[in-house]
């Protein structure tokens, strides 16, 4: 309804003349300028609203994200991934099975 009635000013004012009917020009601009601020009031409102919404679903998804690998971490942190002979890494297999995985196992 705004938008609309902007347009109609618009259209009135450009079929106004300014120097022949000045009173009635100023009467519409001051009308046209007012509609047009609260307009932008309005639609800057909007977009407040929309971002902070954007903002709050973006970060609740990568907290809940952050959450459940936290929780996969945490559940299977001494499940190993896979077997592998124990002299492949030689001493190097204590540290990939560092610090929960059984004597032997590898965590990657």
């Amino acid at each position: 309804k705004l938008k609309r009635d902007i347009l109609d000013t618009r259209a009135e004012l450009g079929k106004t003349s300014a120097q022949d009917q000045f009173a009635k020009w100023a009467k519409l601009r001051r009308r046209l300028d007012k509609l047009v601020a609260e307009y932008e009031s309005k639609a800057k409102s909007i977009t407040l609203r929309r971002s902070a919404f954007e903002f709050s679903v973006s970060y609740g998804l990568r907290a809940a994200m952050w959450l459940i690998q936290a929780y996969y971490v945490m559940a299977y942190r001494s499940v190993p991934m896979f077997y592998m002979p124990g002299d492949w890494f030689g001493p190097v297999g204590y540290f990939l099975g560092w610090p929960f995985a059984p004597t032997g196992k590898y965590l990657l």
